[in-house]
């Protein structure tokens, strides 16, 4: 997607999207308090454009936060791996997923594909990247949840992602579909995407 002409909506107006600008300069995309909270917290580990350390992230300080967070691994080949599930996370996924790669557990070829390229774009720009996708019931076509994830990125080195901190929420508009995320892979619409 080419994000450089683009707007996105917020609350006191709109925000030219692949500009990067302070967090304190521009209003923050999110619509999740939960979101904005690990985002300031994240950056307050280190000034732009500097990227925290994993070392950096320590859990006592956002513990209520913790169930939407996963650590994932930025692997030498161009993969990725979960180091770790928060709970929530854990739930939704319908499985157990730590350890493992994202392109053996995500369902569906074109969803996987976007998944990684949103992983991938993250590593690239070396920036966190924030996203919502609707998805579809494959037999109304009409929106049955919608995620909302915000992709920070970690480096040990200053220069290269080795990490990827995510907090991804779900919101589910029919109970039946809660544990199913990543079981069935049903169509989707990416409504925000932003790089920050």
């Amino acid at each position: 997607m080419d994000s450089a002409n683009q707007t996105v909506p917020i609350e006191d107006g709109t925000m030219p999207l692949g500009d990067h600008l302070e967090p304190e300069a521009a209003a923050l995309p999110f619509t999740d308090p939960r979101l904005a909270e690990i985002y300031r917290y994240w950056r307050s580990k280190a000034p732009v454009p500097a990227m925290p350390r994993r070392a950096d992230i320590d859990p006592i300080e956002i513990p209520k936060l913790l169930p939407d967070v996963m650590l994932v691994d930025v692997v030498a080949e161009g993969r990725y791996r979960y180091r770790l599930i928060g709970t929530e996370n854990a739930q939704a996924h319908g499985m157990v997923a730590t350890g493992r790669y994202l392109d053996d557990v995500l369902p569906g070829r074109e969803y996987k594909s976007h998944v990684i390229a949103l992983y991938d774009e993250c590593v690239q720009q070396r920036r966190a990247l924030y996203s919502e996708c609707l998805f579809l019931s494959p037999e109304r076509h009409a929106p049955e949840r919608h995620t909302k994830v915000l992709f920070m990125p970690l480096s040990e080195n200053g220069a290269s992602v080795n990490m990827v901190f995510v907090m991804q929420i779900f919101l589910y508009i029919e109970q039946a579909t809660r544990e199913r995320h990543f079981i069935d892979a049903p169509p989707y619409r990416e409504i925000v995407h932003v790089l920050l």
